[in-house]
Formats: C-alpha cells, sequence, structure tokens
C-alpha cells in the first residue's frame, strides 16, 4: 500500500462530479475523487481525508496558503487512504484543516471556518475540522483526520459524531504531514459506529469482536472540569454505559496533580517538536499565519532543553498513573471536551482559556499514547458534547466494539 494506481478493479474517476459542499468541508483544489477496488470490506461508503493526507499527483495544502504554493505535488498516496481505498471505499474530497494542523477550534483565516452542522453558528472543532463536518453533514461516511492533542476527538464532540484517536503507532502515519511525532495519530471519523468500526477493522487491521471491559471507571477530576451542564448531561448517560459497556465505577481521580498542570507539559513537548518539524520552512519561507498559530509556533520556538527534559519526565508519570486506572481491564469514563461548541468569533481572550481546559482533558489519553472514543451521547442546550472511553494501549477493538454496542444517540 502507499501508492494507490488504476487498474483493472480501481478505477480513477477522471472528470470529478460536481461536489455539493453547503458547509465549507471540502478544501479549493480539494476535488479528488477515487473509486476504490470494486470489491472490499467497505465497499459501497465514501469517504473524505484532512488535507494533511497524501494523495498522489495533488498537492497536500495542509491549511495554509504559502505551504501550498511552495509544495510539490505528492507522489505516492498515504497509507491509510490506500489501505480505504483497496477495501472498496471512494474518497470524494480533501477537507479543511486548522493551519499545519496547529489549532484545535476548526477556524482557518485564509480559508474560514467551515460550519458546524449539528451547531450552526459555532465553531466546528479542529483541526480536523472539514472531516468532521463532512460526516455530520452526510457528505461522506467517515473520514480521515489526525490527532495529536485533540484534533480528531474536539470536533468528533463538537461535531456530534463519533471520534477514535488510535493507540500510538498503531496506524502508519506514512503519507501524513504531522507535527509532534510523540502525540501524533490518524484519527477516524464517522457519524455511524458500525461505519466507524468497519473502518477501524481495516486501518487497525484487526476484528472488532464482541469484547467487554470489566468495568467503565469514571474519572471525577474530568467531571469536576467541565462546565456543570456538561457534566450533568454526562451523568445521564452513565447508566447507558452500565448497560451497554461495564458496570460504573465512581470515585477514581487520574490524577495526584491538579488537572492544569497537565497543559505545560503537553504544550512544551507538542510545541517543541512542531517547531522541529516546520521551523526551518519557516524561517526560510516567512509564511503567512494566523494570530494563533503564529503564536502556538513561537511558543514552540522558545522551549529551554531544560523545559523539555521536566516535561519529558512528567510525561513518564502521567503515563503510570493513566495505566494504573487502566488495570483489571477497565475503560476510564471523562467528558471529550468540558464544554460545548463555542461560538465563532468568540473573543480570543475567551478561547485561549478554552483552549487550555480542552487540553487539560484531551492530552490524558495523549501522554499514555492510549486509544480514546468520543461517543455522541450528550447535547447542552440544543450542542452536541463528547463523552469518552478510554482503553489501555492496543485496546482500540475494545472502544469500538462499545461503542457498536451503545449505537447512535
Amino acid at each position: 500500500m502507499g501508492n494507490f494506481q488504476a487498474g483493472s478493479d480501481r478505477i480513477f474517476l477522471g472528470e470529478v462530479p460536481a461536489v455539493h459542499d453547503p458547509y465549507n468541508a471540502f478544501t479549493l483544489g480539494g476535488d479528488v475523487y477515487i473509486d476504490g477496488a470494486r470489491q472490499g470490506p467497505l465497499a459501497g461508503l465514501t469517504f473524505a481525508a484532512k488535507d494533511v493526507f497524501d494523495i498522489a499527483g495533488y498537492v497536500t495544502g495542509a491549511g495554509n496558503p504559502d505551504w501550498r504554493r511552495l509544495a510539490e505535488p505528492a507522489r505516492q498516496t498515504a497509507w491509510a487512504v490506500s489501505a480505504l481505498l483497496e477495501s472498496g471505499a471512494r474518497l470524494v474530497g480533501k477537507t479543511h484543516t486548522d493551519e499545519l494542523t496547529r489549532g484545535i477550534f476548526g477556524d482557518n483565516s485564509h480559508y474560514g471556518t467551515p460550519e458546524n452542522p449539528r451547531a450552526p453558528g459555532h465553531v466546528p472543532g479542529g483541526s480536523s475540522s472539514g472531516s468532521a463536518v463532512a460526516v455530520a453533514g452526510g457528505l461522506a461516511d467517515m473520514a480521515l483526520g489526525t490527532d495529536t492533542a485533540g484534533s480528531t476527538r474536539v470536533p468528533a464532540s463538537f461535531c456530534g459524531v463519533f471520534g477514535l484517536r488510535p493507540t500510538l503507532g498503531l496506524i502508519p502515519m506514512d503519507g501524513v504531514l504531522g507535527q509532534s511525532n510523540t502525540f501524533d495519530t490518524v484519527g477516524l471519523l464517522a457519524a455511524d459506529p458500525d461505519v466507524l468500526a468497519r473502518m477501524g477493522e481495516v486501518l487497525l487491521r484487526k476484528k472488532v469482536g464482541n469484547q467487554h471491559p470489566a468495568r467503565a471507571v469514571v474519572l471525577e477530576d474530568t467531571m469536576e472540569a467541565a462546565d456543570p451542564e456538561v457534566a450533568a448531561a454526562i451523568e445521564a448517560v452513565l447508566p447507558r454505559i452500565a448497560e451497554t459497556v461495564a458496570p460504573v465505577v465512581r470515585g477514581t481521580r487520574i490524577s495526584p496533580v491538579p488537572l492544569p498542570d497537565w497543559i505545560e507539559p503537553q504544550n512544551a513537548i507538542q510545541g517543541r517538536e512542531a517547531w522541529e518539524v516546520f521551523g526551518d520552512w519557516i524561517n526560510r519561507s516567512n509564511p503567512r499565519f494566523g494570530f494563533e498559530v503564529a503564536d502556538n509556533f513561537l511558543r514552540g520556538s522558545r522551549v529551554a532543553n531544560r523545559t523539555l527534559s521536566s516535561s519529558r519526565g512528567f510525561r513518564l508519570r502521567a503515563r503510570r498513573w493513566v495505566l494504573d486506572a487502566l488495570e483489571g481491564h477497565a475503560v476510564l469514563v471523562l467528558p471529550t471536551t468540558p464544554v460545548t461548541a463555542p461560538p465563532v468569533q468568540s473573543p480570543r481572550s475567551e478561547m485561549w482559556d478554552i483552549r487550555s481546559r480542552i487540553i487539560s482533558l484531551t492530552t490524558i489519553a495523549g501522554m499514555a499514547g492510549c486509544p480514546q472514543i468520543s461517543l455522541p451521547l450528550c447535547t447542552v442546550n440544543g450542542r452536541p458534547v463528547g463523552v469518552s472511553l478510554i482503553g489501555p494501549r492496543g485496546g482500540d477493538s475494545l472502544l469500538l466494539a462499545a461503542a457498536r454496542r451503545i449505537g447512535k444517540p
């Protein structure tokens, strides 16, 4: 895999059908339309791919016009895209992303903000914004995103769809533009849990059976970190989780330190690694960035070696806290995001605070390299918000099986 080519059972459709895109999910120049194999486990399904996945012969734009302008067409197709095509799925386009995946709300100062189909007037979440919107708006059955500090889980929560951050390293990142190799994963999005499970079977190369965890452990400190109405909505679906997933256990706290103490280590490691990936290009090209993305890169460039070392030490301790909580074949229950989607054009000062609150929850699975699935089971004031399950490393099928049993909202 890695370079899907036209053949007797694989057809490239030279004339691209008119794309119906009322939500601004797809990129300009992202009208990539490729039929998959005629037979396969995903035959008849469509998918979209975040514009950081290479498609042979096309430029990967990565949400930034200067990156697109200076990039060469990809020589090979990303492994994950090829795997879905080989399994019969049809690619219907490339989707918007925050610039170089360095955002969490889905707004892009160059290409605009995709419209959230489930919460009009509110941000879709990012950086896999277009992928989540394409799925939520019925423009594709499933979509590929990426997830570093929440880039699949946050838009899944805000747009009311299923989203999986897989175990770190389980799905090849070949042909995917990443930013932080110790956090980056491919992300999976779908509106239907069975479709997500079938997609997962292809990309994880493993069947999803009917596995059951021994218990579902609610992380009390994450519930306390959420807005009261979000916490109440999650409390209301715990009986459903107890019925379909596993007995619910209360009283566990994931962290011996306040959850906000997780934010700086996440930002330091991620920011420094992102600068190591893009710093030379930024210095040479002086690209145009939105304010928040520019600020993220600037802060990453200034992370001292001592700070980086202490942050990596914190990650080792955090990993142990998570693994301890997962002992005995448990899954962990927490809000995917502590808030519902903020309104578009909210003041930046408010968004910075919300961003930190979100990262204090999304970093838990990221620090441990564990899989996390966001389930669209809750609604607050008419807006969706996800409840998440974190599983042990390699326990991705366990989470997909749980989503299948829970079913659609």
